[in-house]
């Protein structure tokens, strides 16, 4: 039930079915929809991501739109961000590619640990009454905004179970094919979180497997552009149907390793450090 157009019309975009190389094809969203296989055979599955990558659950949170950090680099000395803001205006919240980069930023200027816990002190790390700490990317009295945008603890473990959840459904899937990440010759990545991604901070976080860099795209809005090429050729709306028929779907809930693959994802990068060997802190 949770494969269905978005991830049908994507499948098209992507060519994975018309095309020999190993490929998977990955939509961040709310659920997190994957598709892998080549022209001889596609397997999909879903899994519950939340809306983490979309903004939701994350306290500055937004979507794609102007006013949302979409992209950040931290300087590790004196913990100073610097931004990419859509629309190039003063920063309001922090969409889907922007959290990314700032956990990536956060874990490799040793300011998080691993289980997303702030270690660092500084000018930019606030606590409340409770303890809970935030780092504060943009301070009200520069944006005019209402609040600081700030990432706290509870939002960082919000995307590093959504990271993992996406992480354990691929290594899933992978294995129940006899597979492992290394015969994956190319990866899709789909989703309106920004206008990209950078899969360097991605692979850092343990979100995406750790294979080279070129080997991953991201396409956009696939679901979108699958509804267009559907509603301007006859030819693409069969192949659609085709598509969905031919597919085998993993129900990841049946599969008895998930949740402890899904528990072992829940850490940055992974609690298997081997997995992610080319992940070097500064």
């Amino acid at each position: 039930s949770y494969v269905g157009g978005d991830i049908t019309a994507g499948a098209l975009v992507s060519m994975i079915w018309n095309d020999p190389a190993m490929s998977l094809f990955i939509d961040l969203g709310t659920n997190g929809e994957l598709v892998f296989g080549n022209n001889e055979f596609q397997m999909s599955c879903a899994c519950s991501a939340g809306p983490a990558f979309e903004g939701g659950d994350i306290s500055c949170g937004m979507r794609a739109t102007d006013g949302a950090i979409e992209a950040c680099v931290i300087d590790k000395e004196t913990m100073e961000p610097s931004m990419t803001v859509v629309g190039n205006v003063p920063p309001a919240g922090i969409c889907g590619s922007g959290i990314i980069d700032i956990i990536a930023e956060l874990f490799r200027c040793g300011i998080i640990n691993g289980k997303g816990k702030l270690v660092r002190e500084g000018e930019r790390i606030l606590r409340d009454e409770h303890g809970m700490g935030s780092y504060v990317l943009a301070w009200k009295k520069d944006t005019g905004g209402a609040k600081d945008v700030v990432i706290n603890e509870v939002d960082i473990d919000n995307f590093i179970r959504a990271k993992g959840a996406i992480f354990s459904a691929t290594q899933t899937m992978l294995a129940s094919l006899g597979f492992d990440a290394s015969v994956i010759e190319r990866v899709y990545v789909a989703g309106g979180i920004g206008s990209g991604i950078n899969m360097r901070n991605a692979v850092t976080i343990g979100m995406f497997p750790d294979i080279p860099l070129e080997n991953f795209h991201y396409i956009g809005n696939s679901s979108q552009t699958g509804a267009y090429a559907m509603l301007l050729s006859s030819q693409a709306r069969e192949k659609v149907f085709e598509l969905s028929r031919s597919m085998t779907y993993l129900e990841l809930s049946n599969e008895p390793g998930y949740m402890d693959a899904f528990v072992a994802a829940s850490f940055l990068p992974h609690t298997d450090a081997s997995l992610f060997p080319s992940v070097q802190l500064d």
